[in-house]
């Protein structure tokens, strides 16, 4: 399978499904697979069961996802936890891939249910899933009531599943997965060490965050709003992680700010480094419209803000000039100084990886300059806490 679709959403977005069709309320098709694997890793308070022979009279969540999937192995902590709160569900999931890799990742990831591995993608083609992670609920009559991300199977949706609003089998967590715990927050942090190269993932939704492979520059950009560009790391050991991060905070006694704040908090605290504004003078693109007729026949048509890549192509969708002097910023490390606000919203459509030719095509196309001129500018100096 060289061309599977793996979902990487960015910031401030959550996963949704992508399979070919909305299967909820049929019944579900067969789940044949010759050989489950199962998790090398083995939880002190925790036995992974055997898939029964016989799934007819089960609830199951069944989960389809691969190793080398970003958003699908950061789901994995939130259905343990979920496997762990509801043992009489049987939780299982299936990949595309061979044993052999699912094995040696096995060796390296915590998992409470088994793996189903589907070369053939028999099983896969069944539930039209082509796109990844994607999740099912079946119930005991093997109707499916549920299918969507991992991240938004909710114990409520459980507790509906298995006819109990109030599960008597449901299991605390309290082991080293969730070790920051209170009543206001769960919060995890910890070194990626499955070797995932560039496959990285974020999501955050209200009361929910989940980074995973991320490093510290790309955390501290999307949470703090600082541009890579004005991040001047003291510490390179700083540099050298990347990180998998939750938080789950409690609803009923944080708010939705109050999320942000706690991990911006915990953060730095955790990591044992502080931050400081620091002002010096240095060479920065000025952006500034030189001609606004031409500007403005690129205004945006759509509702909604975003962007995309190809191997040519740059797309901001949705962007205001502030947006454009982030994304500069963050893409080719430069330094911008946006002189002028506009609340106008515009479409651009930028070449990839040239920042020379990324200068001239805002010229020509879009009327704004970038003009070299060395000013006093703001900075964010990072360094390891003192002791």
């Amino acid at each position: 399978m060289t061309n599977k679709l793996f979902v990487l959403l960015i910031l401030f977005s959550s996963i949704s499904g992508f399979s070919q069709s909305n299967l909820i309320g049929k019944k579900a098709p067969e789940i044949k697979i010759e050989k489950w694997i199962y998790p090398k890793i083995k939880v002190a308070n925790w036995q992974v069961r055997e898939v029964p022979s016989d799934l007819s009279g089960k609830v199951v969540v069944l989960d389809f996802w691969a190793t080398k999937c970003a958003p699908c192995v950061a789901s994995i902590p939130k259905l343990n936890e979920l496997a762990k709160r509801f043992p009489e569900i049987v939780f299982i999931s299936i990949s595309f891939e061979k044993e052999e890799l699912i094995n040696r990742f096995l060796k390296k990831m915590v998992m409470y249910y088994p793996v189903g591995s589907d070369p053939t993608e028999a099983t896969i083609k069944k539930f039209g899933v082509t796109g990844y992670p994607e999740t099912f609920l079946i119930d005991k009559n093997g109707i499916i009531q549920w299918q969507g991300s991992p991240f938004k199977l909710s114990e409520k949706i459980l507790k509906k599943a298995i006819g109990n609003s109030e599960t008597q089998n449901s299991l605390s967590i309290n082991d080293s997965e969730f070790p920051h715990k209170n009543s206001a927050y769960d919060f995890t942090l910890k070194k990626n060490e499955l070797g995932m190269n560039e496959a990285s993932y974020f999501h955050y939704s209200p009361f929910d965050i989940n980074v995973f492979n991320l490093d510290l520059p790309t955390i501290i950009s999307a949470f703090y709003g600082y541009s890579k560009s004005r991040l001047l790391f003291k510490d390179t050991l700083l540099l050298n992680n990347t990180y998998d991060i939750t938080l789950k905070a409690n609803r009923e006694v944080t708010t939705e700010a109050n999320c942000m704040e706690i991990f911006k908090y915990l953060l730095p605290n955790n990591l044992e480094f502080e931050m400081k504004n620091i002002e010096k003078d240095t060479f920065v693109y000025v952006l500034q419209v030189y001609n606004d007729i031409i500007l403005n026949k690129n205004l945006t048509k759509f509702d909604y803000s975003g962007s995309s890549k190809d191997n040519l192509k740059w797309r901001l969708t949705g962007a205001t000039l502030k947006n454009l002097k982030n994304f500069l910023e963050n893409e080719y490390n430069a330094i911008i100084e946006l002189k002028l606000q506009l609340d106008s919203k515009f479409d651009f459509i930028l070449p990839s990886n040239d920042f020379e030719a990324t200068v001239e095509c805002l010229r020509k196309e879009y009327g704004i300059e970038l003009k070299p001129q060395k000013l006093k500018t703001k900075f964010i100096e990072i360094r390891r806490k003192s002791i």
